[in-house]
C-alpha cells in the first residue's frame, strides 16, 4: 500500500510543479487499444472440489487453476509538463475483464473437471461435474499516468511510464461449461453458488513505451505493461490475481504546435 502511495504523491507533485513552468507546453490526444493476462492464485471456495486421481476420493482444491484477461479500449488526454519530459494523462476506459476457473489438465494427469456444490441446502449432497466457470464483465474506468520522457526527441524513442486506474462495473455475466450435457438442466442452480462479480476495482501498473513519430506530428507507441496489482474490494472477487504483463497500442494526435516549432 505504501508503494501506491508514493506513486500517487509523485503524481500530484509533478502536476503542481508544471503549472509554474514557463516552457511551452504539449497536448495529445491518445485512441488505445490493449490486452492484460494475469496468472491467478488456486481458488480457494467451499463450494469447488477437484479430484486427483479417479481411483481415489480424495479431493485437492490446488489442482484447480485460474486465469484473468483484460481487454481495453480508451481516449486519454495528454499534458506535457517540465520541458516536456513529463506527460500526464487522464480519461475514460472501457475494459472487459474474463476470468475462468478450470482443471490444470495440461499440467497433471488429473480428470479434466472439478465438482461444485451448487445445494447447500438439500439433504443429499449435489454435486455438477464442471469444466469451467468463467465470468465476462465490462467496466467503465478513469485511468490516470505519468509518462517519462528522459530523451531527446527523436523520431524513435523509448520512455517510460506509471499508472492507476479506478474501475466501475457496468455489467456482467456468469457461465459454466459443463462436462456432461445433461447437466444443463441445472444450470442455473449452479450459477447461484457463484459470487457475482465485483462493483469496482483499482489496478496500479509500470510500462516501457516505444513511440514513434516526432512529437509535433501524428504518430503511434506501443507500451508492454507490468499490473503489479490488482484491488477488488474484500472478499468480492471472483479469482485473485497475482502477477502478468500486456501491451497497448496508441495512436498520438498532438492538438496543439508550439510557436518554436513547425
Amino acid at each position: 500500500m505504501k508503494t501506491k502511495i508514493i506513486l500517487l504523491a509523485i503524481f500530484l507533485c509533478i502536476l503542481t510543479n508544471s503549472i509554474h513552468g514557463q516552457d511551452e507546453k504539449r497536448k495529445f490526444l491518445f485512441l488505445e487499444t490493449g490486452i492484460d493476462g494475469i496468472g491467478c492464485s488456486t481458488p480457494d471456495k467451499d463450494y469447488i472440489r477437484a479430484v486427483s486421481d479417479p481411483s481415489t476420493s480424495q479431493y485437492y482444491s490446488d489442482k484447480i487453476i485460474a486465469l484473468m484477461m483484460l481487454e481495453s479500449i480508451g481516449l486519454k488526454f495528454e499534458y506535457r509538463t517540465v520541458s516536456n519530459k513529463f506527460g500526464f494523462s487522464g480519461g475514460l476506459q472501457y475494459t472487459r475483464m474474463i476470468t475462468s476457473i478450470g482443471r490444470d489438465s495440461y499440467m497433471s494427469s488429473a480428470p479434466d473437471y472439478f465438482y461444485v456444490h451448487y445445494d447447500p441446502n438439500s439433504i443429499n449432497t449435489e454435486y455438477a461435474k464442471v469444466r469451467e466457470l468463467n465470468q465476462k464483465v465490462d467496466y467503465l474506468g478513469i485511468p490516470l499516468e505519468l509518462r517519462i520522457y528522459p530523451y531527446k526527441d527523436r523520431k524513435v524513442n523509448f520512455y517510460y511510464k506509471a499508472g492507476v486506474s479506478f474501475n466501475l462495473k457496468i455489467n456482467s455475466k456468469s457461465d459454466i461449461v459443463f462436462y456432461n450435457d445433461f447437466m444443463e438442466m441445472y444450470r442455473n442452480n449452479v450459477i447461484k453458488v457463484v459470487e457475482k462479480a465485483a462493483p469496482y476495482y483499482t489496478t496500479f501498473n509500470l510500462g516501457l513505451g516505444l513511440k514513434v513519430g516526432k512529437s509535433e506530428k501524428p504518430g503511434f507507441s506501443i507500451e508492454v505493461n507490468a499490473p503489479i496489482e490488482v484491488i477488488f474490494p474484500d472478499k468480492s472477487y471472483f479469482v485473485k490475481p497475482q502477477a502478468g504483463g500486456g501491451f497497448q497500442i496508441m495512436a498520438r494526435i498532438p492538438i496543439n504546435n508550439p510557436k518554436n516549432e513547425k
